[in-house]
C-alpha cells in the first residue's frame, strides 16, 4: 500500500468513525431515558473543517443558499472508493453575520446542502466542539 492511498484510508476511517458516533447519539435509545445522549450532547452532528494537502482549509459553496463554507458534517462515507458526502454547515459570527474565521464563529447550522467530495486532496480532519451548533453563547461586557 503507498503512502497516499495509506493516509487515504485513515481519511475514510476517521471520518467513518466520526459517522458511527453520530449514528450512535442519534440512534441510542433508552426506554426509561429516551434520547439521552442527544440531550448531553446537545446534538448529533460533529462538526469539522478538512484540511488540504496546501494547508489550507476546504471551502465549498452552497449556490442555491449563496453562502461559503469550511465547516461540515459527514453524512455518508464509502470506503471502498474514499468518497465521503457531507453538509454544509453555515457559521456565523456574534452579530448574526456569515463568516468563515474560525476565532469569530459563535454558532454553526446544519443546512440541507450536502456536496460529495473526495478525499485524495484531503490531509487531515479538525474536529470541532459540539456546543458550536447549540447557540447558546453568552458575551460579557468588557468592562
Amino acid at each position: 500500500m503507498n503512502d497516499e492511498h495509506k493516509k487515504n484510508h485513515f481519511l475514510c476511517e476517521a471520518l467513518y468513525d466520526i459517522k458511527a458516533l453520530q449514528d450512535l447519539i442519534k440512534d441510542f435509545h433508552s426506554k426509561y431515558f429516551g434520547q439521552l445522549l442527544v440531550k448531553i450532547a446537545g446534538s448529533d452532528t460533529i462538526p469539522f473543517f478538512l484540511i488540504t494537502h496546501n494547508g489550507t482549509h476546504l471551502r465549498l459553496m452552497d449556490t442555491v443558499k449563496q453562502f461559503e463554507t469550511e465547516f461540515f458534517r459527514i453524512e455518508s462515507i464509502d470506503r471502498e472508493s474514499c468518497r465521503g458526502t457531507v453538509s454544509l454547515l453555515r457559521a456565523y459570527d456574534y452579530e448574526g453575520h456569515d463568516t468563515n474565521l474560525i476565532a469569530e464563529v459563535v454558532r454553526l447550522e446544519r443546512t440541507s446542502s450536502e456536496k460529495s467530495i473526495e478525499l485524495s486532496g484531503i490531509s487531515a480532519i479538525q474536529l470541532l466542539k459540539p456546543d458550536m451548533l447549540k447557540g447558546k453563547f453568552i458575551i460579557e461586557p468588557k468592562w
